[in-house]
């Protein structure tokens, strides 16, 4: 059964994680930072874990409301309040 949980603000380090993002995102460029904005109810990301032997493990996919802003940093990312569903 999957697990539903909620987050608020966050900026995490995402050294050992790659993000994916679904279709329903714009993409920018500003100030040496990576800006999506979510298009619809229906944006999510996909949260993938490195393992040591370089392999991608899918581990939670977040859900956005429209309008929602993701900035990434370098090796961090602001994420605004989303529902994760862990897989």
């Amino acid at each position: 059964m999957a697990t539903r949980m909620t987050r608020n603000y966050t900026v995490h380090d995402m050294r050992d994680e790659v993000l994916y993002f679904n279709k329903l995102w714009k993409r920018s460029f500003v100030n040496g930072r990576a800006k999506y904005v979510a298009l619809s109810n229906h944006s999510t990301i996909r949260l993938t874990n490195t393992t040591p032997s370089g392999q991608l493990i899918p581990v939670v996919i977040q859900k956005f409301k429209k309008g929602s802003v993701v900035v990434i940093i370098d090796t961090a990312v602001h994420l605004p309040p989303h529902s994760t569903k862990r897989l």
